[in-house]
């Protein structure tokens, strides 16, 4: 990696030359003229504009590419097309970060522009340049004509700018003879002051210096996804999806083939699933059947699947990531406290080698119980690429070798049930998918639990004012899913209130079973029918409330997890792996 500095002359040249090459996968330009008028305004008072990075093109990493979005026309004795780099070599470089600036200058200082002209107004660069306003950088609509200069010499095309010679004379010109200074007309040593004012800022452009980051020509590939993955300077993450988009385009286009996956897979627009998770259910298929190679979806295997392979089973790796989505949605999952991505690409990869398991009890059980073990695990393991391969290798052993899945250990106490709160905690997200398989109703109007559905707490947030614990109240175990609807309507009011009046609007109807079993589904720790039920809902009862109910929560993931659940480990047993004390 160098860094190379090119100032405004000799960059123009390379720009004109055609040696900057934007990546395919880059957005197209995008940037407003007032953006463009204060990256120019910057280099006219020498402020820093930050790095460009570029990389030489490189046969190892061959990136499709366009020129930047600039239409250059033909101006006798300016710019020589024949010009190549003087630094490092005769290459061109494909801008990884830097498009915007690099083409906004293009479009100014080569008079590039496809339907306008920039122009640098001298009048109110004198009048304004030193109050850091860039309006002295204006724009016209490009016409048959485009002189060098407008509007009775006060406007100079911005091209024109860089002409050291004849910029001079413009200016002096204007200044000199124009009508538009008065206070000159007397005193010729402030006119000649204030040109070579004007003249300054002109050969403070003409010598900015740009610097570029180069890296190198022969950078690995590992290395130049890395710096893919962690550009960050636009607010948009570059993937490695991106980069495979550039590798591959025209054929197959990846970005096509993952917006037609996305219109005919709702799910994987609703789950935010990027297009890099169908690169690696394929490069997991692709490596199944290859002796001695362990399943790992590394970049590098991803950029180097074969295109033909993955335009014929493109559409099949959607499909059966689709179902796999649709199968943790049935096991409570939504989009907020969904698992991580690579868990439903090592489903997805075995259901693709294996389809139709996921209907067979055989599978889906065993799966169910491991997913539900992986979730609710104390330590997850990261889904990294080496998990999410040794997660499909072991799913396609059980499939064609019936050997054993091994579950990793789950175990919770009530106090550590009390303590998830975050619904960034992937125990907080399993748990609530957890209860979704048991409540099917909203608890307060009966209606099904469909559309918008929200965390309610049971005891309100707001009662940490009256001194209760604002890290309990946030509990898992005071959370309970309900209807936007709902949740709007309980508002504030504390479980005294509203679960009592719901109690006594059942007990007039007749339907207080029907209430019992929304109760027992949502796990609230008491019976409507016993007189201790408004006792225990009041606020100097939430402590109890809490530990029952984070004890039927324990109960349940017992239910679920089956023998997987294991006490903490002994002391002599703290240094080996947890797949080591778990059981099929």
């Amino acid at each position: 990696m160098q860094t190379i500095n090119f100032d405004i002359g000799q960059l123009l040249k390379k720009i004109r030359a055609g040696h900057f090459l934007i990546p395919q996968f880059q957005r197209d330009f995008t940037w407003k003229e007032g953006q463009t008028k204060l990256l120019i305004d910057s280099i006219a008072r020498n402020y820093p504009v930050g790095s460009l990075l570029i990389l030489g093109r490189n046969e190892e990493v061959p990136l499709k590419s366009r020129k930047l979005d600039a239409t250059y026309p033909p101006k006798n004795g300016q710019i020589d097309d024949s010009v190549s780099f003087d630094e490092p070599s005769s290459e061109s470089y494909y801008v990884l970060d830097g498009q915007q600036r690099l083409t906004s200058i293009a479009r100014v200082f080569l008079d590039a522009h496809p339907i306008r002209n920039y122009y640098f107004d001298l009048k109110k660069m004198h009048e304004v340049f030193n109050d850091e306003n860039p309006s002295w950088i204006v724009s016209r609509a490009r016409g048959k004509k485009n002189p060098d200069r407008k509007d009775n010499n006060r406007l100079i095309r911005t091209d024109v700018a860089l002409d050291q010679a004849k910029c001079d004379v413009y200016i002096s010109e204007y200044i000199e003879d124009s009508g538009d200074f008065p206070e000159f007309e007397s005193d010729k040593t402030l006119a000649r002051q204030a040109a070579a004012r004007l003249k300054g800022v002109f050969e403070t452009i003409r010598k900015f210096s740009i610097p570029f980051v180069a890296l190198d020509n022969d950078a690995p590939l590992e290395s130049v996804c890395r710096v893919f993955e962690t550009i960050n300077s636009t607010g948009t993450r570059l993937t490695t999806f991106d980069l495979a988009v550039a590798r591959y385009y025209p054929t197959p286009d990846l970005k096509e083939l993952y917006d037609n996956s996305k219109d005919s897979y709702p799910i994987l627009v609703e789950y935010e699933i990027d297009g890099e998770r169908i690169l690696q259910i394929l490069s997991l298929y692709s490596l199944r059947n290859l002796a001695n190679k362990f399943p790992e979806a590394t970049r590098s295997v991803l950029l180097t699947l074969r295109p033909d392979f993955i335009t014929e089973r493109w559409t099949d790796a959607a499909f059966h990531l689709s179902a796999a989505c649709e199968w943790v949605k049935q096991l409570g999952a939504t989009a907020k406290t969904q698992p991580p991505h690579g868990t439903l690409v090592s489903i997805a990869a075995t259901l693709m080698c294996f389809p139709g398991n996921l209907s067979k009890p055989a599978f889906s059980g065993t799966l169910r119980k491991w997913y539900f073990c992986s979730t609710l695990a104390a330590n997850p393991s990261p889904a990294n690429n080496y998990k999410i391969g040794d997660d499909f290798r072991r799913f396609c052993n059980f499939l064609e070798r019936n050997e054993t899945i091994q579950y990793p250990r789950v175990h919770f106490t009530t106090d550590d049930i009390i303590d998830i709160k975050h619904i960034s905690d992937s125990r907080y997200k399993a748990i609530q998918a957890l209860m979704r398989t048991t409540v099917k109703e909203d608890l307060i109007t009966g209606n099904a639990l469909s559309g918008n559905l929200e965390d309610h707490h049971i005891f309100p947030y707001s009662l940490n004012k009256s001194g209760l614990s604002k890290n309990k109240l946030n509990s898992i175990a005071n959370k309970i899913i309900v209807s936007e609807e709902t949740n709007r309507t309980i508002g504030n009011n504390n479980p005294d209130k509203y679960l009592i009046e719901l109690v006594e609007n059942h007990r007039r109807e007749g339907n207080l079973a029907d209430l019992e079993r929304r109760l027992k589904a949502c796990l609230i720790p008491y019976s409507s029918t016993h007189d201790y039920f408004e006792i225990s809902m009041r606020k100097d009862s939430f402590e109890k409330f809490l530990e029952n109910r984070s004890q039927l929560i324990v109960e349940r993931i017992k239910e679920i997890v089956g023998d997987a659940w294991k006490a903490p480990l002994d002391s002599e047993d703290v240094n080996l792996e947890d797949d080591e004390f778990v059981t099929s």
